[in-house]
């Protein structure tokens, strides 16, 4: 049965309480050591690190949300003058934009969390019980961020999709698709809008139900689909079985989930993506819990952090935000 549970929350809600679940079966030694590495990831200069060590919008995203999972206290004026130092420096990427616009939503959730006095868990269920707390952070993103939104617009595409690559181009990738559909959630915009989104993904998808980033490509990769996974719509649930099948292809003995056909390792993005993909999608997540489990754990290392697989032992905080989503999605 194909069950889509994106008709009453947010993407972005579902991966917080996700996010969440997985501080609940995480010891408090365990969770300590998280904290001390994501303590080791963040920049004097504001914001968290890239793998060079050097303060990263990107990077910054990953960290700001586990500094608020996990109830690490932060500056919220420091890391405001970050941004705003990066803001006056202007010319940002899509990618970079979009970046920017999630920090400044997050240093706004992370400011009201720190001034309630509440656990990040009794603050964030309070928030999404009333959504009064969400409505104020939308509130002052469209303020704080009016100019970035209208050059994200810049990137939209002829099929009413976006392209995180070039600006008015002909065809959407999944990936802008993707990061748009869920912020535009988060902005609680039109149910059209997103509809439209969702429309212009169907070029991307392969004869075989994947999903691949740009189109004419013959097979997609696995964070793509089950990108494509939770933005479909109610109206596509059954055609949307082939996809959901080839996903599960993707699992390997271990738990985890490669990220393509013929690729022989599984990795920790590609795993989290697809279980988060399957649990939108009313898969019983009983049935991968242990495999998976173990799985992700194996990437854990002993500074505290998660690497993305055994080919690519360099942990970082992208990583270690997947590994707790995965674990809160099974848990």
């Amino acid at each position: 049965m194909f069950q889509n549970k994106q008709i009453t929350k947010s993407c972005n809600q579902f991966i917080l309480e996700a996010l969440l679940k997985s501080t609940e079966v995480l010891s408090d030694d365990a969770q300590n050591q998280i904290k001390s590495f994501l303590g080791s990831q963040k920049s004097e200069a504001g914001g968290f690190m890239d793998r060079a060590g050097k303060a990263d919008l990107y990077y910054s995203v990953f960290g700001y949300t586990l500094s608020l999972i996990l109830d690490v206290k932060l500056d919220v004026l420091e890391e405001r003058k970050y941004l705003k130092r990066i803001k006056q420096e202007g010319n940002l990427d899509f990618v970079h934009s979009m970046c920017f616009v999630r920090c400044d939503f997050l240093l706004h959730l992370i400011d009201l969390q720190q001034r309630s006095r509440l656990s990040a868990s009794k603050f964030l269920t309070i928030s999404f019980a009333k959504d009064f707390v969400h409505g104020r952070v939308v509130k002052s993103l469209r303020n704080n961020c009016s100019q970035l939104l209208w050059e994200l617009e810049e990137y939209l595409a002829s099929d009413s999709g976006y392209n995180h690559n070039k600006k008015g181009a002909a065809k959407s990738t999944i990936y802008a698709n993707y990061l748009m559909w869920t912020l535009y959630q988060d902005l609680q915009t039109e149910q059209d809008v997103l509809d439209e989104i969702t429309d212009a993904n169907r070029l991307l998808r392969a004869e075989n139900g994947s999903f691949a980033n740009e189109e004419n490509s013959i097979d997609g990769v696995t964070s793509s689909t089950a990108a494509g996974l939770i933005m479909s719509s109610t109206s596509e649930l059954e055609e949307m079985l082939k996809t959901k099948d080839w996903l599960k292809q993707m699992l390997t003995k271990r738990g985890g989930f490669k990220a393509a056909e013929g690729v022989p390792l599984a990795d920790l993005l590609s795993t989290s993506t697809a279980l988060l993909a399957l649990q939108l999608t009313g898969e019983n997540m009983q049935n991968y819990a242990e495999n998976s489990v173990n799985f992700i754990n194996l990437h854990w290392d002993e500074s505290g952090g998660f690497f993305g697989s055994i080919a690519d032992m360099t942990c970082d905080v992208e990583y270690t935000y997947y590994a707790l989503l995965g674990l809160g999605v099974l848990s």
